[in-house]
Order: C-alpha cells, then sequence, then structure tokens
C-alpha cells in the first residue's frame, strides 16, 4: 500500500516561483528611487539595506548575505541601470536555471529485491 507524496499548497509554490522576481522587483524599485545624482550618495547605503533584507528571507550564511548586499548597493549606485530591470531578470534566469536536488521519498527508496536462493549444483 503506497500513498503518493502530498503536493505543496498553492501558497508554498506561488512563493518558490514569485519569491526571487519579486525580490528582484523590490531591488528594481529601489534602484529606480535612487535616479540621477541622489543615486550616488543614497543608493549604496539603500540598496544595501534592501539587499540585506531580501537576502534575510533566504538562509544564506552572513557572508553570502552581507556580499549580496553589497552587489545591491553597488547596482543601486551605478548610473542608468534605473530602466534596465536586472535583478528581476538575474532572479527570473537563476529560478529558471535552477537545478533540482529535492527528490521525492518514492525516488530515494530503492525497490524491494527479491531473494534468490542461489543452490550449488554438485
Amino acid at each position: 500500500m503506497s500513498e503518493k507524496p502530498k503536493q505543496p499548497g498553492m501558497l508554498t509554490r506561488l512563493s518558490r516561483a514569485l519569491g526571487p522576481i519579486a525580490g528582484g522587483l523590490i531591488l528594481d524599485f529601489v534602484d529606480l528611487a535612487t535616479l540621477g545624482p541622489i543615486g550616488l550618495v543614497v543608493g549604496p547605503f539603500l540598496g544595501f539595506a534592501t539587499g540585506f533584507w531580501i537576502c534575510s528571507a533566504y538562509r544564506f550564511s552572513i557572508w553570502t548575505k552581507i556580499s549580496l548586499s553589497l552587489l545591491a548597493g553597488l547596482y543601486c549606485m551605478i548610473p542608468m541601470t534605473g530602466p534596465l530591470p536586472l535583478a528581476t531578470l538575474v532572479a527570473a534566469c537563476c529560478r529558471f536555471f535552477e537545478q533540482t536536488s529535492k527528490r521525492t521519498e518514492n525516488d530515494r527508496t530503492e525497490p524491494p529485491r527479491k531473494h534468490v536462493d542461489s543452490k550449488t549444483v554438485d
């Protein structure tokens, strides 16, 4: 008697699919808000804070959070990135090319082996 593995709920699947893209959208909106010369002064701080907040939603180590937040701050400081939704595109590509390493319980268990008695011929 085998049961089918329970599928995750609709909210869980939406969160998994759209979570990184939503983070990219938020970072792109912060980048758009730091348009022009204000981006050189305020952009790194707002980008770092936003990047750290987005990274805190994931299970990254502290050094990974800091590294990605520094990149987010740099992204918000660089001129001419406002009109281009680069963070959203990167997040979407990462989710698209992600390798799924989680397998279901049925995939992990080996099928039962049949025991074969070996008889020796004299």
